[in-house]
Order: structure tokens, then sequence, then C-alpha cells
């Protein structure tokens, strides 16, 4: 899938917050609601969102909160205002709109799920809500005749807690990639057709209040020896298949920086994390969207050693 785009997860990690535009206070509710959702959903006017250049699928992305701002989905994890509703807004591209019948959130196969754990993004060991399914929570969805899509939390989430609102492409577009009439999938390539099951989108916020590493800027711990065979740099843990650690004290560094974000780490994830045996202690060294870290200088040195 991807935060944005998620491989099955792109999702976020960077620490600052940037792009806040204003939903116009003129929106109306032009929408239909779609089987198994409620009714207390509203569709946002999408002017406020910003373009989302990274996908064939949206057009633009973005999430929104209680006082009517909208954030960026630009990598970045918003704090969001704790009172509810918030949630995310999706414009599709022509050609890529899902039917009214699979935009909906309830069941296990839902094109659209919601999640909220108080868990911290950039942990490597319980970094992403979506990752339990006991963390799912109820979602309302509208999706009106322009291809746009709002999503909202009414239900107030505990004050910290990251909330994940999930597209999963296989049920927004179950019955565009095995139409009824038994026809072939009807979205506009067969590139589409093909990872279309497998991927889908991610954004991904906290509310009320954000988690340590995502706020506050880590100080430099004293320098300190690491002695070999200690972990220096390691990979984002939803990026790697086995030991995430890709440079030990002593021996070659073998991180890529190439490496891309997936459908569980989200779009703009953190690649690569100097661990906490590094002098600036356990932060994250790499940005997808090449997002300033703590530590830089010291981060720049690890990743270029081989």
């Amino acid at each position: 899938m991807r935060s944005g785009t998620l491989a099955l997860g792109l999702l976020l990690v960077s620490t600052s917050c940037t792009k806040e535009t204003t939903i116009p206070t003129d929106q109306t509710d032009t929408g239909s609601n779609p089987a198994g959702t409620t009714s207390s959903t509203r569709s946002t006017s999408v002017a406020g969102c910003p373009e989302y250049p990274d996908s064939p699928e949206l057009a633009r992305a973005c999430m929104f909160d209680s006082n009517g701002k909208t954030y960026a989905e630009d990598g970045t994890v918003y704090v969001l205002p704790a009172a509810p509703p918030y949630g995310a807004v999706f414009a599709f591209q022509p050609g890529y709109f899902p039917l009214p019948e699979d935009a909906i959130s309830v069941g296990p196969a839902a094109g659209v799920r919601a999640y909220a754990a108080p868990y911290d993004v950039q942990s490597r060991t319980q970094c992403c809500s979506e990752d339990n399914e006991a963390n799912r929570i109820p979602a309302e969805t509208v999706l009106d005749d322009n291809g746009v899509l709002t999503i909202s939390v009414t239900n107030a989430e505990p004050q910290g807690d990251q909330i994940a609102i999930i597209l999963d492409y296989a049920g927004l577009y179950r019955q565009r990639l095995t139409p009824a009439n038994g026809g072939p999938c009807d979205l506009p390539s067969q590139d589409a057709c093909s990872y279309a099951p497998a991927s889908g989108f991610a954004i991904r916020f906290y509310v009320g209040a954000g988690h340590p590493s995502q706020v506050t800027p880590s100080q430099p711990a004293a320098p300190s020896v690491s002695p070999d065979g200690t972990c220096l740099l390691e990979y984002n843990s939803a990026l790697a298949a086995g030991d995430p650690c890709c440079y030990y004290e002593g021996g070659a560094n073998t991180c890529d920086a190439t490496v891309r974000c997936n459908e569980r780490s989200g779009a703009g994830c953190c690649l690569l994390y100097g661990t906490e045996n590094t002098s600036y202690g356990e932060r994250c060294c790499l940005y997808a969207n090449g997002g300033q870290v703590d530590g830089a200088d010291e981060c720049a040195q690890l990743l270029a050693t081989k």
C-alpha cells in the first residue's frame, strides 16, 4: 500500500509539521453514503487538499481535523487536535474511481480501514497501529460523484494515539478487479490490475500529542565507544526481511540507501535508523523524503562508512 503507498504498506515518519490549509467554510454534503456506512460524515471540499504527485490512482490526499484545517500528505506525521472528527480526504484520478459499494469501512476485507493505538511510528518493534487488527476502530465514509472519498473518525481516541487510515486496493477496487458480469479488470492499465490486489495507501497522524521521537529533538549523549559486533545502523523493520542491522561496528556497512518504503512503512518513511549505540542515540538517520534528522553529521558519517 502506498503513506503514502503501501505494498502488502508507504507511510510516514518525518518529524516537522509543514503545509496547513483551511477547508472552505461553505462545505456541503454532496456525497452519497455507500452501504455499510453511517450518515453523519459530510463530504469535504477537496479544494483545500494539495495535489499528490506520487500516485497514479490519487490526484489529491490530505488529513483534516475538527477545526477545519487540512494537512498535506507529504511524509509528515502530524499531531492533530484531540477532539474529533478527524480523518482523510482522497481525490481519485479519472479512471481510478472506486465503486460506491466498495468504498466501505465495515467487514474484514473492507477497502477502507482505520486503526488507533498508542504506538510510536519510529519504533522498530511497535510502529504501526494497523499491525494488530485488535486496534481497528469505526470510520465513516462518503464517496461523491467526483471521485472524492472522505473518511472520518468521529469517536474520540486517547491522546497520543496514532491513527492510521488504510486504503486496501484489493477491497476498494474489488468489483473493478473482478466485475460482477465476469468481464476482465476495468482499471486503466494492466499494471494497475496486477498491483492493485496487493497494494494500497496509508495515511497516519497522532491525536492530541505526539510521541517524543516525533516532537522532541534528541540530545547527543556522551561520546562512547561501541564494541565490535554492536549494531550502529539498521533498516526500518518494515523494510527488512531478516536481521534489520546492516552496519555492525567492526564490520562492513551493507546498508542500501536506495531501499524504498513499502506498504507497511508507509510513504516518506524512515529508511535507516541510527541505533541506541550511537552518540545521538536511537533516531532516524535517513528519511525517504530527505527530511531533517537529529545528529545529521554523525548520520552522514555512518552512512558514508563502507
